[in-house]
């Protein structure tokens, strides 16, 4: 069963959200710290003590996740690309940005933004470190975060796609190809990238180091199937943005606010076969009618109830000159099959997601000859 993840706040208008995953990782770090690298290093304190170093600790380490994801996610608002959230789950973290950058320096910037924070905070740590050499548990607090936050940083640019440093060299190869070939080979070396780190993990096992092999071929699993699922999006980005709604819509002429329901369903529904349809309210405002709302009203009320009555305010439309790749996001967004394409005040169509299914089919079965 699927669990949505858990909204925390929200912060420079982007709202974070726990993973339930999240809890995992956090428990295991905290494991990982009191009973492993705190007693080592600072013996003699009592096992509690340990504990509650270890879960701020580790509460620290993913402030400094969503930092990094931050930083990703203001720079993408800065060249106006629209960011829904922040989720933190098991592997730390992920800024859902909506959209492609529009140019290969943009793609850059963002991407280079997030290893830059976490040098920058593991710098602060070295500096707080360096004047706090104290043998004590809150230097081992600095020290840890310092390690982490370099660590961080250098594996987010390892060259491998959806990594930081695969989408800088994405950036890179976009200055001299297309971004969908740029795409492909970034994400090729991610797959490499991925497929060696579950070696390794297997390896770790076979050496007897279960714990780091088991993360290795975790993580490892995860980039693979990240990749390909970033490689997907950015294919069907590219096709859907290179067509415009009004070449895929279905012209329809609105409802007037006194039509009846049964004029509706008598005339318009077997022609149009849509789950909705545009009506011009009394007002002049566009509302729209549901199929599904009219099948709970009895046949036998159908001449005498107006569509303005059972229809509801438009929540969501498309221009005829907006991509369908713009169009398939707000689909998504409102989780509509069918949406209302609109000009001004003027009903042009609907759009229907299966149109957008079956552009997408063809170029898969073209891709396959």
């Amino acid at each position: 069963m699927n669990m949505n993840p858990i909204p925390i706040f929200k912060i420079f208008g982007i709202q974070v959200n726990l993973d339930f995953s999240w809890f995992i990782i956090f428990f295991l770090i905290t494991f990982t710290l009191a009973e492993g690298f705190f007693p080592h290093f600072y013996p003699d304190y009592p096992s509690i003590v340990y504990w509650i170093v270890g879960s701020i600790s580790a509460v620290l380490l993913f402030v400094s996740v969503l930092l990094h994801e931050l930083s990703h996610s203001v720079t993408a608002i800065h060249f106006g690309i629209p960011v829904k959230s922040i989720n933190l789950f098991i592997f730390g973290g992920v800024a859902m940005i909506e959209e492609e950058a529009p140019s290969p320096k943009i793609e850059f910037l963002i991407a280079a933004a997030g290893p830059l924070c976490s040098f920058l905070l593991g710098f602060i740590f070295f500096i707080m470190a360096y004047f706090y050499p104290t043998d004590d548990l809150l230097n081992g607090i600095i020290n840890y975060l310092m390690y982490v936050n370099l660590a961080l940083g250098f594996f987010n640019l390892v060259p491998a796609f959806p990594l930081d440093g695969g989408r800088i060299f994405r950036a890179i190869l976009w200055t001299k190809k297309d971004l969908l070939t740029a795409t492909k080979i970034s994400s090729f070396t991610g797959t490499l990238f991925a497929y060696l780190l579950m070696f390794l993990g297997i390896l770790s096992i076979f050496k007897g180091n279960f714990i780091n092999g088991l993360w290795y071929g975790l993580i490892g699993l995860f980039l693979r199937q990240a990749s390909k699922t970033s490689y997907e999006q950015t294919k069907f980005s590219v096709i859907l943005s290179g067509y415009k709604v009004e070449n895929f819509m279905q012209t329809v002429k609105p409802l007037l606010p006194d039509e009846t329901v049964a004029e509706f369903m008598n005339f318009y529904y077997p022609f149009y076969r849509s789950s909705l349809y545009p009506v011009i309210g009394r007002d002049g405002r566009i509302y729209v009618l549901y199929v599904e709302d009219i099948k709970e009203i009895p046949q036998e009320k159908w001449n005498v109830i107006h569509v303005i009555d059972v229809a509801k305010p438009l929540i969501a439309y498309v221009s005829p000159y907006d991509s369908l790749y713009k169009a398939l996001k707000i689909m998504n967004k409102y989780k509509l099959d069918e949406i209302p394409v609109i000009y001004g005040n003027t009903i042009l169509g609907i759009l229907k997601r299966s149109s957008i299914e079956l552009l997408l089919e063809r170029f898969l079965e073209e891709e396959k000859k």
